[in-house]
């Protein structure tokens, strides 16, 4: 039986920025969503030490000198550090000094600022969705460590669908993965192309009506369009073609290009390429790539409304 009207908010991508969470949080009441979809990448990648000197506060961000003379002046500064993507850390100089000096004590730090960022991720979706008829999804991505996945098992309103058949209304499943081919950076969860494609026909078997799915697939499929990246060389800096323009090369799936072609899901949403904003067409099925511009504060997402089975509109969305 066809899914009835549905309507879904879609992004990826945020990078640890604590601002465009919020923002995905706030979609579901914004924009009316039944569903609302976090499609990988949650984490973020770097700490911002604060070093506390007399009393005061310095710290080195963005390229910029900060002398922060206050309690609150140094809440401020933590959260816009949180905003865009970082974490912060208040310490001192020679503590500091130490821990880059030790790499062990370093991932410690890293994975308990990392982890204790999810967690009160994971609190404010609870508290803001509470009694609320809507199912939200968040799924670790190809750059997410391993770490998190037991913090967002353990919510009762958080899903992590993540290799798992899940059903959004009756009529309607998802498939999720938020595993990537091999990449230059060597993530935690780049895998081969053969191992994507097994993942992705043991999940198949789990599937009713290969018409009316949807494939959450973190990696867009191959030479579609959205999953353009800048090409890279020898020393991983972008290739520069004829007037210094940045030469783009394909970086997707061909194991999820395969099974698209194969199975023809009614949708796929995807991230992974954040300069790859944009739609594509395989067959009957629509690919969505909303992109991301998390260090700006920014939410990219996408906004599907499902009526009858079938896609009857999608809007891009950015705030």
């Amino acid at each position: 039986m066809p899914a009835p009207k549905i309507r879904i908010f879609f992004a990826s991508d945020i990078h640890g920025s604590e601002i465009c969470f919020k923002k995905f949080i706030n979609a579901a009441e914004f924009y009316k969503a039944q569903v609302i979809i976090l499609g990988g990448d949650i984490t973020g990648k770097f700490i911002v030490p604060i070093f506390e000197v007399g009393g005061r506060y310095q710290a080195k961000f963005a390229n910029e000198e900060y002398q922060l003379n206050s309690r609150e002046e140094l809440e401020k500064f933590m959260q816009k550090v949180r905003d865009s993507g970082y974490y912060p850390y208040l310490t001192t100089r020679e503590e500091w000094e130490d821990m880059i000096q030790d790499k062990l004590r370093m991932d410690e730090l890293f994975t308990s600022l990392m982890k204790e960022s999810v967690e009160r991720w994971v609190k404010f979706a609870e508290s803001k969705l509470k009694d609320k008829n809507v199912k939200c999804y968040i799924m670790p991505g190809n750059d997410d460590s391993y770490a998190i996945d037991e913090i967002l098992d353990s919510s009762e309103m958080v899903v992590n669908p993540n290799e798992k058949i899940v059903e959004l209304a009756e009529g309607l499943q998802m498939l999720s993965l938020g595993y990537s081919n091999i990449t230059p950076w060597k993530c935690p969860r780049d895998i081969p192309e053969e191992e994507l494609e097994k993942k992705i026909e043991k999940l198949m078997n789990e599937v009713s009506d290969e018409a009316h799915l949807i494939f959450n697939i973190h990696v867009p499929p191959y030479d579609s369009g959205i999953d353009s990246a800048p090409e890279l060389d020898e020393n991983m800096r972008p290739k520069l073609g004829p007037g210094g323009q940045i030469m783009m090369a394909p970086a997707g799936s061909k194991a999820v290009k395969k099974a698209i072609e194969k199975y023809q899901p009614l949708l796929g949403l995807h991230g992974h390429i954040h300069e790859a904003r944009g739609f594509a067409k395989i067959g009957r099925t629509l690919c969505l790539n909303p992109g991301s511009e998390y260090q700006e504060g920014i939410l990219r997402g996408v906004l599907v409304q499902l009526d009858k089975g079938k896609v009857k509109d999608f809007i891009f969305t950015s705030g």
